[in-house]
């Protein structure tokens, strides 16, 4: 357990964190705060992210806005701020951020008790020191964000409060793949341009992306390939599809024929798509996107390489969240069954139909990332239930889901605070014993997610 900050985070200012309460004597301190303390030592294993490089982040103009514009701001959004209030042109000056928050707080004020919320309140408090988010807090906290936007920010966030060994990084801003920082991400890539182009102008693009022509689905096919083979030789260790965001998830075997003359229409077609195409539950071109969805697991069969799949609920604001059902998937358990499925988000408000499916499948994992902050009560419901009908070892306990990485510790602490209270009860219930809540413990921070994404090389070692 570390209790010393101060020489972790040296080169920070020391009025941005808060010291670490003093530790208590195992004997004087309760069944929770025990299993928390080991919980904390624990460097985990983070099943996704989509952190953008320090470089980038470094460079950039970082304030307040720019934390909270990534969740907290769907919730100010859904309380009823105007989605376009960011539009306005940003400026440092003192009557533009008077003007943006008085917009943003009567919102914000009824929408910091969600999880996005307490995420952001945390990260304000735990990495800058500020308790109060206010008008009159909010210069100091713009200052504080950006004195220590400089590079060693993600070692001093990641590694020392995080406590984050290494994060599988959907890297999706890149369409050729590119090896991140193994500092901190393995990689995740995602192909779900190739499955679902609209027009040509989407296949000009695939055929700029890999160099390869593409005037049929073999075309297609072809350059779906070579971008697989690029993101392996790059050190991808799993396939990730984010598709519910776009359609429903279930893909039906369809005869090679069929998705070929879908192509052409594809590719011919004049008439401009349908509005709301991009999230439309009507496919004009289904065929073509399930037989090439199969031929990406085909690929990931062919590689050994797990798949990610985004189930339940879908971010920012307003989609059509039956499509994203996980039981909409269960063909594709049976027809590759060499292939291990981790299915995102506990499958929030789907996570009884998912405990099933993980219970059923020897190859379906369920995956805690991003539920502690869509709801950290729904989570610990979550967690009691897969205990109980899900092998453990197909249970991973952590993801933080940012793009910066004051949200992901706080996310992450979150996490660990959840994930001890439930271990707390059932060994309270008799359900464990303290060792073995310990040993599950690990085991959701770590040692699956180890097992299924990190080279033999890599995995995480017994802490110290």
């Amino acid at each position: 357990m570390i209790t010393n900050r101060r020489g972790l985070l040296a080169g920070l200012p020391m009025f941005a964190f808060a010291q670490a309460p003093t530790v208590n004597t195992p004997s004087s301190r309760s069944l929770f705060e025990r299993i928390l303390s080991a919980l904390n030592s624990i460097e985990t294993v983070d099943t996704h992210e989509h952190i953008i490089p320090e470089a980038d982040r470094v460079s950039q103009s970082v304030d307040f806005f720019t934390l909270a514009g990534h969740y907290a701001i769907n919730d100010v959004i859904s309380a009823g701020l105007a989605p376009d209030w960011s539009g306005l042109k940003q400026t440092a000056e003192a009557s533009f951020i008077t003007d943006r928050w008085r917009q943003f707080e009567p919102f914000w004020k009824v929408a910091r008790f969600t999880g996005y919320g307490q995420a952001l309140r945390i990260a304000i408090r735990d990495v800058y020191g500020f308790e109060e988010i206010s008008l009159s807090t909010l210069p100091r906290i713009n200052e504080a964000i950006q004195t220590n936007n400089k590079p060693g920010l993600y070692r001093r966030i990641l590694k020392e409060r995080a406590r984050i060994r290494v994060a599988v990084l959907d890297d999706y801003w890149n369409a050729v793949p590119i090896r991140p920082d193994p500092e901190f991400f393995v990689l995740a890539r995602k192909f779900d341009r190739f499955v679902t182009p609209a027009n040509r102008d989407d296949v000009q693009a695939l055929e700029k992306i890999t160099g390869v022509s593409i005037t049929s689905l073999r075309g297609l096919r072809q350059a779906l390939q070579k971008n697989f083979e690029q993101s392996v030789s790059a050190g991808m260790v799993t396939v990730k599809t984010t598709l519910a965001y776009q359609r429903d998830l279930l893909f039906h075997e369809v005869e090679e024929a069929g998705a070929a003359r879908n192509f052409e229409q594809m590719i011919q077609a004049q008439e401009p798509l349908p509005k709301g195409f991009r999230t439309h539950t009507k496919r004009p071109f289904r065929a073509m996107e399930d037989f090439m969805f199969h031929d990406v697991l085909r690929l990931a069969d062919e590689h050994h390489v797990p798949v990610q799949i985004h189930t339940g609920l879908h971010a920012g604001n307003g989609n059509f969240i039956a499509n994203s059902n996980p039981t909409l998937l269960t063909n594709l358990f049976f027809l590759y069954p060499r292939v291990n499925f981790d299915l995102f988000h506990i499958s929030y408000p789907y996570q009884g139909e998912l405990a099933v499916i993980a219970k059923l499948f020897p190859n379906v994992y369920a995956d805690f990332c991003w539920a502690y902050i869509i709801s950290p009560t729904v989570s610990r419901r979550a967690l009691h239930e897969f205990l109980e009908t899900i092998p453990v070892n197909k249970i991973f306990g952590f993801g933080g889901d940012y793009r910066y990485p004051e949200l992901s510790y706080a996310h992450a602490k979150l996490a660990r605070q959840s994930i001890a209270r439930v271990l707390a009860e059932k060994t309270e219930t008799n359900f464990c014993s303290e060792a073995e809540a310990l040993e599950i413990g690990q085991m959701l921070l770590r040692d699956n997610a180890s097992a299924l994404f990190l080279p033999k090389s890599a995995h995480v070692g017994s802490p110290a």
